[in-house]
């Protein structure tokens, strides 16, 4: 997982969609099979120059976006259950159709907006 803030609202395009971001918290689960492992990607994740290839790619690489942590779970096979508990919860809010166009477990989202506190 990561958490990450959007600094300033911003339009992102995805496909043939386009968002708009609020300012504020957010959080995006991953998986890590690729090349490399888990290692590699978060890396990949945290550096603003790189080939844009996945949907959290145009945000990660914009100068909106900061990074606040990472979480890693050792579950190989966790990003959809986690994907849809955070779906479920209070205060999170599902960005819907991000980050899991190849999701066979069909998840609303794996990208949520936090609600801030009232």
């Amino acid at each position: 997982m990561l958490f990450l803030e959007i600094i300033k609202p911003s339009n992102i395009q995805i496909g043939n969609k386009e968002i708009l971001l609020e300012n504020g918290f957010y959080i995006y689960v991953g998986s890590a099979f690729g090349g490399g492992g888990l290692s590699s990607r978060i890396h990949r994740h945290l550096r603003r120059e790189k080939k844009l290839h996945w949907h959290i790619d145009q945000i990660t690489s914009k100068d909106i976006c900061q990074f606040h942590g990472v979480a890693v779970f050792p579950n190989e096979k966790s990003e959809c259950e986690i994907s849809n508990s955070l779906s479920r919860t209070n205060k999170i809010r599902p960005i819907k159709d991000f980050g899991s166009s190849d999701c066979t477990q069909r998840c609303i989202s794996h990208f949520f907006f936090v609600e801030p506190e009232s």
